[in-house]
């Protein structure tokens, strides 16, 4: 989580709320495109590479929560 910026862990928090990337980008007054990017940047950070049994954006919240 220490790598992550402070966009990234507000990205990540409104996640954990449940927000769609659309909400998340309504919510941060930035494009979906922009929100999308900040994912896979968490993603690629936290080590959460695609794999066909695992959500990356559960793992992601769990993260969170963890820290």
């Amino acid at each position: 989580m220490d790598r992550l910026t402070g966009r990234e862990r507000e990205v990540l928090g409104l996640i954990a709320e449940g927000r769609s990337n659309q909400g998340i980008a309504d919510a941060l007054v930035v494009t979906p495109a922009a929100v999308e990017r900040h994912i896979s940047s968490i993603f690629s950070k936290l080590g959460l590479y695609p794999h066909r049994q695992a959500h990356r954006r559960v793992l992601a919240v769990l993260h969170y929560l963890d820290h």
